[in-house]
């Protein structure tokens, strides 16, 4: 009984923990979910925000190619103050000049309805550091009215879900905004990513533990162990490219992570079949010599007869001279005495 109410303890022990670490691990993903979700939709404002009369810049950030270099951008320019019309357009034309690839200006007519424009500006850093690399950029943003420089504010947002964007001004700006915009990979991406290379490392050491097991063992060619060992090999490539950002190869994952389990895998299937097989071709050479040994005496080979040992008998025997003058009876025995035969 007492053996039995420990098992009830034990089993009761491990569906608390269990419950306990699930709790826990839901908590930490809706938090990490939260401070990706809040950082995404924070708005900063810069530049001229005190000043009535002003233009307004909402900038945001939509996608960083770290491919290309690039980051595109979504500028919306507002009239404040005495620089907007009844309707909420500009009295005036304007211009607005970014720091974007092409050279080309925003041009605003006067009373017309204001669109956004899409911009690309680039961006600097290093791609191969994935995970853990991060781009800085320089958005200039300066608005005129003919020969006149207006004042501008600008608020930027980012909705590039796989970076964090942070800025931060740059001094001595009279009416025009110049932002430092950095951005480096968000902690969903930075957990997806460290999560998918401790997995790869994670079945690097599972292939090697498998070919220790077979070859420690002697246990020859285990089609088990080499069909998960080339199942492994094979699904660490996609494995690899489902991290998100898609980074070259040669990235600091591949270094850290896929290329060291791709090698240790390959060597653990090639080593198991090669190794295997050897040992596979030994126990057959020496169940074949046991066969040998321990086979049972062959019977004894016919040989060879000679001729007079089956030479026929006559059918005819010939009749003792005894016989032939008494005919029935028997020859005395020697000593005794015989009648004469007649010559």
């Amino acid at each position: 009984m007492q053996h039995g109410m420990k098992k009830r303890r034990g089993g009761a022990f491990w569906v608390v923990t269990t419950v306990a670490l699930t709790i826990v691990g839901l908590v930490l993903a809706l938090s990490t979910y939260e401070v990706g979700r809040t950082r995404s939709e924070a708005s900063h404002p810069f530049g001229k925000t005190t000043v009535k009369d002003r233009v307004e810049l909402n900038v945001w950030v939509g996608k960083i190619d770290t491919t290309t270099q690039t980051a595109t951008l979504e500028v919306m320019a507002h009239p404040l103050g005495a620089l907007a019309d009844k309707y909420g357009f500009f009295k005036s034309d304007a211009t607005i000049f970014t720091s974007a690839l092409k050279a080309d200006p925003i041009k605003i007519k006067a009373g017309q309805p204001i669109s956004a424009a899409e911009v690309k500006v680039v961006v600097e850093g290093t791609i191969t550091d994935y995970p853990f690399d991060s781009y800085d950029s320089v958005l200039a943003f300066d608005v005129f009215s003919g020969e006149t420089e207006l004042p501008v504010s600008a608020s930027i947002s980012s909705g590039d879900t796989f970076f964090e964007v942070t800025e931060s001004p740059v001094d001595g700006v009279v009416n025009g905004i110049d932002v430092d915009l950095y951005a480096e990979r968000s902690l969903p991406s930075m957990v997806f990513a460290m999560f998918i290379m401790l997995l790869m490392l994670g079945l690097a050491v599972a292939a090697a533990t498998a070919c220790h097991y077979v070859l420690a063992g002697k246990r020859g060619l285990m089609f088990p162990a080499v069909s998960m060992m080339g199942a492994l090999l094979f699904a660490l490539v996609p494995l690899r490219n489902a991290v998100p950002g898609t980074p070259p190869i040669g990235s600091l994952i591949d270094f850290t992570s896929f290329f060291i389990a791709e090698g240790i895998i390959s060597v653990a299937l090639v080593g198991t079949v090669v190794i295997g097989y050897r040992v596979e071709s030994a126990k057959e050479r020496a169940e074949s010599a046991e066969k040998q040994d321990g086979q049972p005496p062959k019977p004894p080979q016919p040989q060879p007869v000679s001729h007079t040992q089956f030479q026929p008998q006559s059918q005819y025997q010939p009749v003792p001279r005894y016989q032939q003058q008494y005919p029935g009876q028997q020859p005395p025995p020697l000593g005794q005495h015989r009648p004469l035969l007649p010559q």
